[in-house]
């Protein structure tokens, strides 16, 4: 049985938060699976905000994979992105937190000059590039 759109739309959701959970318990792999579902159902429904806060994640998660200038241009593009939503991390202080942890670690690993180089990468892709970009290898990433 096809599921009703709303299901979906609150799976993607779930998909993030179950992504985050297994985020902060060092479950990088699953943590990467759940959030690469949820946003590939969010791309579908062109939800920006949802889309950005998987983004966020997917940052975090590649920075735990040591995936450092991927998550440098994902936090390039979100840099970017957030404006077309509003407040960056929707002004939510434990979001806000995770992103300059997020980049203060990529900084410190990669070298300044690195991260910039690869924060202005993705700081010239729009949100379906991004989320591409988050994506990539990923077998279903044509969705």
């Amino acid at each position: 049985m096809p599921r009703e759109r709303g299901e979906l739309w609150v799976s993607s959701y779930a998909q993030w938060a179950l992504a985050f959970t297994r985020l902060v318990t060092g479950r990088a792999e699953e943590a990467l699976q759940s959030a690469r579902e949820g946003l590939r159902i969010k791309r579908h429904f062109h939800d920006t905000l949802g889309t950005l806060l998987a983004l966020e994640t997917c940052a975090r998660i590649f920075v735990m994979r040591d995936e450092l200038t991927l998550a440098a241009k994902l936090l390039g593009a979100l840099h970017q992105n957030w404006r077309s939503a509003g407040l960056p991390q929707m002004g939510a202080p434990f979001l806000t937190d995770d992103h300059n942890v997020c980049v203060r670690d990529c900084v410190r690993r990669m070298g300044e000059l690195a991260y910039k180089n690869a924060f202005e990468d993705g700081a010239r892709l729009d949100l379906d590039e991004a989320s591409e970009l988050a994506l990539e290898g990923e077998p279903d990433a044509s969705d």
